[in-house]
């Protein structure tokens, strides 16, 4: 079964510091899908959990929703396709940071993408996405800009990223 995700996109602004309640997880991912194909596939560690993910654009071509299907794999399947991704991983640490009716997800990038904060925000609905008004803790928006996929990301590292010095 396709599942939809609906969700924006944003720096984290410099003067925004995580708030003491927030819960985090390390997260770990790699991509198996040709830069620039459109699609990502994606395994992720996240705790015990190791998950396969496959994203395409929505086929009306609205940069807010991505199809996707998910599902759990096994650690020894995780650990060769981990290997089979060469050099197309990334690490973070990822906030859940409740905010009104929704919540933000703050990563915070480890290894060459060190300092980089991107904030993402999920919702039930394109009005709800379209509707969303960001608090002045979120930077620039980056919906819909393939160089800040973490694909992209991943492929690119800190230094090689075209625009490397945002956000940071």
């Amino acid at each position: 079964m396709t599942n939809f995700e609906i969700e924006r996109k944003f720096l984290v602004a410099s003067e925004w510091l995580v708030p003491a309640e927030s819960a985090s997880s390390h997260l770990r991912q790699a991509y198996l899908s040709p830069l620039g194909s459109g699609n990502e596939i994606r395994v992720r560690a996240k705790g015990d959990a190791r998950l396969m993910t496959v994203k395409a654009p929505d086929e009306d071509g609205d940069p807010l929703v991505r199809r996707e299907v998910e599902f759990p794999i096994a650690d020894e399947v995780f650990e060769q396709l981990w290997a089979l991704a060469g050099q197309d991983r990334l690490s973070k640490r990822r906030w859940s940071v409740p905010l009104g009716g929704v919540t933000a997800v703050v990563d915070v990038y480890e290894g060459e993408l060190a300092g980089l904060r991107v904030v993402e925000v999920e919702f039930d609905g394109v009005d709800a996405a379209r509707a969303f008004e960001p608090p002045e803790w979120f930077g620039e928006e980056l919906t819909g800009d393939p160089a800040w996929s973490n694909r992209e990301l991943a492929a690119r590292g800190g230094g090689r990223h075209p625009k490397s010095d945002r956000g940071r």
